[in-house]
């Protein structure tokens, strides 16, 4: 067999060999988009943990960049803190999921037991073990939102 196809052929399998290296890499590392009630339970899974003082397992709910930043009882003072509604709304509402790749958001409407609504974002990241919570932001009382008390 000539030299040059020799070297030809040994580049070709070096290159089909590369390709689909960076080919399964792609295809490991991409997400599927949850469906929305996936994520919805999360939240709702986390929320009835947090109504039930139980902070073990709502801290777990959250993603382990939020784990490895607080440890359980800087967590549960963070709640109590900052995040008191969470510990008592009467009522949980949701707005669209938007999903890119292994990160996804969704506003979450807390409606508290004096009829206020608590708007919040909640940031999520995809985990070996599923979809966590690694952020909430508080939107504040908007009286532009329908349903809210002022």
């Amino acid at each position: 067999m000539p030299r040059f196809v020799k070297i030809s052929l040994l580049l070709f399998f070096f290159a089909l060999c590369g390709a689909a290296i960076f080919v399964t890499r792609e295809l490991r590392t991409r997400t599927p988009a949850p469906p929305a009630r996936e994520l919805f339970a999360v939240v709702n899974f986390q929320l009835a943990a947090l109504r039930a003082a139980d902070f073990r397992t709502a801290y777990h709910r959250s993603a382990a960049i939020v784990q490895q930043k607080f440890s359980l009882p800087q967590f549960e003072s963070m709640v109590r803190r900052d995040f008191r509604s969470m510990t008592e709304p009467a009522q949980v509402d949701f707005g669209p999921p938007h999903v890119s790749g292994a990160a996804a958001l969704v506003e979450v409407f807390l409606t508290l037991p004096d009829g206020s609504v608590q708007p919040f974002i909640y940031s999520f990241s995809a985990e070996r073990d599923g979809w966590k919570i690694d952020g909430v932001q508080s939107l504040g009382k908007d009286p532009r939102l329908p349903g809210l008390a002022i």
